[in-house]
């Protein structure tokens, strides 16, 4: 063992904690899960003014692969990004200072470590990036907390990885066990460790400096993280056993020469992961392009960031730093400076010349915000418009609701079951399961606790069906204004046998009703009556989450915007919110619907009301009375059967209409206001609407044309 003054690993630490705290991050620990588990993190250094969290700046988690501690695996990406966020590098657990007393050693739990990191030190949202091993936790990360991960990177990661993968890996390096590979003891296994993880051909390597990186960087922990290696969740079975992330914009990095993880794992990954996952392959590289080709990776996640006017440079990396940072397994020869400097000036060029391009061409098109509060049904319209003014979706996207739809069953059914016990409790006779049920609804009650949902089986659906059609839960249904029980209950309830079919795939009016919180926001482009028509204007629809915790990202889309299509769940108003069941819902709506008709930026914006769900509003109003919610109070039915329900409609129009002439100021005569009467799932009527909306629009712009 090398004295501390001679270790080449123990010097480079210096340097790179140094890299670390200038960037204006500190070493912090945290204790979760009762004490029983310690993460140690870099974070945000709240003794540092200004560097401490900025609510302004995103928050990114950086997640390291197999092998020593993160400090070594993101100095570069550390120095590139700390500027433009709040940048999170946590050890794993067994990695670092980080530990458990719990026996968990699965992917699965280090994920959710993570988030409860995260949501210890207050950070609502963000975005992960994760390499090799960490890419498992990023995926799991965004899999399990879709409302509160942005946006994923997987970096060189085979998380769709099969069980003859892992029997391919050592037959490459021709090794009996994986920890041989992974956490090699001897000068020799780290050799063969470097040759499949690098993609330029090593220089001989000095034994002693290899034992030197073994004792500092792999001894610490071996037995914990062999059982990691153990633990693994992904990679068992004989096909991929992932779900797809179909509303989560997923950035795929990988090495063209990786033989850790080879290329067509990360072609298949691509297509598995959802229609907004985009792949991106760094040539002459291998598992770890993030350091053998820094500058072209920072500037890749970028573009998928988006961010603007990052002109840091980053440097060539030395040998040093890249035998030992990254999973502690990397050499490399050195670049020309200028050489890698010029590559990087033109990866930046290239990437400011397409944010002019767009720039340029987003002058041409009318940009709508697609606002409400959650549960309006502002995701079905947005899917509506993918249906009807688009290609709408295609096989695979179609497929990869079937995880979302198999969720929305095993909800509902927990919602009804654990909903019919507590209304038991006040009336037995009317909402206590039957006896030979009671078993059924206590395992499908446990299953829709789970993280993880099994796909649904026939004999899964059969249960289910047995459930399901249980006097008490059909009581139970009828209350479900009281219980958060979903719009979709009815639907997928009835087609649960065709849902479990092996080889089922979703119809369109099955991701219609497919109910997923919107996170983050998405957007879509397209023209009420085609494109190539002169007559119809080209439409940019933001959507984001309606939930109260989403509400901050409207704020950065409120500029330059040509029209606020608002949406208000009109069956809603004996109801309370998903994330406050104090609050009624339609009260929510009013209040949101008013103070974004108050912002100053919308002075001059036309404002589109859609009154949603009146499919549902049109059977409930005449059970449940208009006044049992406190905006509606002084309602009074005034007949029945339609009449009665027309009066209801037109009731809460005119109260909409109030608070928007109350909310709008005298002079604002040139702000345009609509009311249209919508039922989301409704295709033909939600065409209709848009094209409605579009000639409202088109004439209003030729008014301000001076052409009318």
């Amino acid at each position: 063992m090398l004295p501390f003054f001679l270790s080449p690993v123990s010097l480079y630490a210096i340097y790179v904690r140094r890299c670390f705290a200038g960037s204006g991050l500190s070493q912090q620990t945290l204790q979760l899960d009762n004490d029983q588990t310690t993460l140690h993190f870099w974070g945000p250094n709240p003794k540092l003014s200004n560097q401490t969290q900025n609510p302004e700046k995103p928050s990114l988690v950086l997640i390291h692969g197999f092998g020593p501690a993160a400090m070594w695996q993101w100095r570069n990406q550390v120095q590139f990004f700390s500027p433009h966020f709040n940048v999170y590098v946590p050890n794993l657990v067994f990695f670092g200072n980080s530990t458990t007393g719990s026996p968990e050693r699965t992917e699965v739990f280090q994920a959710s470590s993570v988030a409860k990191m995260m949501e210890k030190v207050g950070v609502e949202r963000f975005s992960v990036m994760g390499t090799s091993y960490g890419g498992f936790v990023a995926y799991h990360l965004a899999r399990m907390w879709p409302e509160r991960v942005e946006k994923a990177v997987i970096a060189s990661s085979g998380v769709n990885m099969r069980r003859g993968d892992h029997e391919a890996l050592l037959k490459r390096a021709k090794l009996e066990k994986i920890e041989d590979l992974m956490l090699p003891s001897t000068a020799a296994q780290l050799n063969k460790l470097l040759t499949l993880a690098m993609a330029r051909r090593l220089d001989i390597i000095p034994d002693f400096f290899l034992s030197d990186i073994i004792h500092k960087l792999y001894s610490d922990k071996r037995k914990e993280k062999m059982e990691l290696l153990k633990g693994l969740t992904l990679g068992r079975e004989d096909t991929p056993n992932i779900s797809p992330l179909p509303n989560k914009e997923v950035l795929i990095v990988w090495g063209e020469k990786d033989q850790i993880f080879p290329l067509e794992m990360a072609t298949e990954l691509n297509e598995l992961l959802g229609p907004k996952t985009k792949l991106e392959v760094i040539k002459n590289t291998a598992h770890v392009p993030q350091v053998e080709n820094p500058a072209q990776f920072n500037n890749i996640v970028k573009s998928f960031f988006y961010i603007q006017h990052i002109v840091q440079k980053t440097r060539a990396p030395s040998m040093l730093s890249i035998l030992i940072e990254n999973m502690g397994l990397l050499c490399s020869r050195n670049k020309h400076y200028n050489e890698e400097d010029n590559e990087e000036n033109a990866q930046t060029a290239e990437i400011e010349r397409r944010i002019e391009q767009e720039t340029k061409a987003e002058k041409h098109i009318q940009k709508l915000l697609l606002l409400g509060a959650g549960e309006s049904g502002k995701s079905t319209i947005f899917k509506q418009i993918k249906l009807l003014f688009q290609t709408g979706f295609e096989e695979s996207e179609l497929k990869s609701y079937i995880s979302v739809i198999h969720a929305n069953v095993y909800q509902t059914i927990k919602v009804l079951y654990d909903g019919s016990k507590e209304l038991a409790q006040n009336d037995r006779e009317t909402f206590e399961i039957s006896i030979e049920n009671k078993e059924i609804g206590e395992k499908l009650s446990t299953i829709g606790s789970r993280l993880d949902y099994p796909r649904l089986t026939k004999e899964l659906a059969q249960d289910i069906e047995t459930l399901w059609k249980d006097a008490a839960i059909q009581e139970t249904c009828a209350r479900g204004n009281e219980l958060q029980v979903p719009d979709c209950a009815h639907y997928f309830m009835e087609n649960l046998q065709r849902l479990a079919d092996p080889d089922y795939v979703p119809t369109k009016e099955d991701v219609l009703h497919a109910r997923v919180r919107t996170t983050g926001v998405v957007e879509i482009q397209f023209s009420p009556v085609g494109e190539n028509k002169r007559s119809g204007e080209v439409y940019r629809l933001f959507d984001v989450g309606g939930q109260r915790n989403e509400r901050r990202k409207w704020i950065h889309l409120f500029e330059g915007v040509t029209a606020i299509i608002f949406c208000a769940a009109l069956s809603e108003y004996d109801q309370t919110l998903f994330e406050d069941e104090s609050k009624n819902r339609m009260m929510e709506t009013r209040e949101l619907f008013e103070w974004v008709l108050k912002q100053p930026c919308f002075e001059k914006t036309s404002f589109m009301l859609f009154l949603n769900k009146f499919d549902i509003f049109e059977k409930k109003v005449l059970n449940a009375p208009l006044n049992v919610c406190e905006w509606f109070k002084d309602y009074q039915p005034v007949s029945t059967g339609k009449q009665e329900m027309e009066h209801a409609y037109e009731y809460v129009k005119k109260k909409f209409e109030e608070l928007y002439f109350q909310s709008t100021a005298p002079d604002r005569v040139d702000r345009v206001f609509k009311i249209y009467k919508t039922t989301a799932l409704d295709q033909k009527l939600v065409k209709k609407t848009f094209k409605l909306v579009d000639e409202t629009l088109r004439r209003r712009n030729l008014f301000e044309a001076g052409l009318l």
